[in-house]
């Protein structure tokens, strides 16, 4: 297990304490992995580490690629009474970044809202399938199909910025701790940097 694989877990698995609508968001790069937070925790598979594998290997490749993924994500609802298909329903979000002085400057990445069907196979959690909300005219049909008794929780959580921006600047903070970066800020294309702790 690597160590940017032991950081990750330190995050997820205080995560997995949740119970229902909680902001997450989790660091990779690469094949490797980081977290957005300090909370001590034992080493431990998780259903957020198959999530984090899910967007950092299979979602983030199609995007322009970046030094650091960063995927992040919003839990609206979970139902884990049946190990092999565990459903998570949230807002998923992919970020690529270059690292450039003290500055990570985004790259690419995007929203992915939608369900995660996950199984356990003795310790280990891995994404099966990923129903996703469609772009377009389709958005909305297929949020309401997807979410159902959750919908009007997810479009509480898709549009509340200012918790998704904290979220996201505790993550890249959690990041550039773990890994000893002298990265102070991050910067999206035209907009002004958003300074980190």
């Amino acid at each position: 297990m690597t160590i940017m694989k032991s950081v990750l877990r330190t995050f997820i698995g205080a995560a997995a304490v949740t119970l229902s609508v909680v902001a997450l968001c989790s660091c990779g790069s690469g094949n490797k992995k980081a977290s957005g937070s300090e909370i001590p925790v034992e080493e431990q598979e998780t259903i957020f580490t198959a999530i984090n594998d899910f967007l950092s290997d299979k979602i983030a490749p199609d995007y322009r690629e970046g030094e650091v993924t960063i995927p992040c994500y919003t839990i609206v609802g979970k139902d884990e009474s049946n190990p092999d298909d565990i459903r998570v329903w949230g807002d998923f979000w992919v970020y690529n970044y270059d690292i450039a002085g003290d500055t990570l400057k985004t790259v690419s990445g995007g929203s992915h809202p939608g369900l995660m069907h996950i199984r356990k196979t003795g310790d280990k959690y891995e994404v099966t399938l990923f129903d996703q909300v469609e772009d377009g005219s389709s958005y909305l049909p297929t949020a309401k199909e997807i979410f159902g008794e959750r919908f009007d929780d997810f479009q509480k959580i898709s549009s509340d910025d200012k918790e998704r921006n904290r979220a996201r600047t505790e993550a890249i903070s959690g990041y550039v701790k773990s890994k000893g970066l002298n990265v102070k800020m991050y910067k999206d294309f035209g907009w002004d940097p958003v300074t980190i702790q």
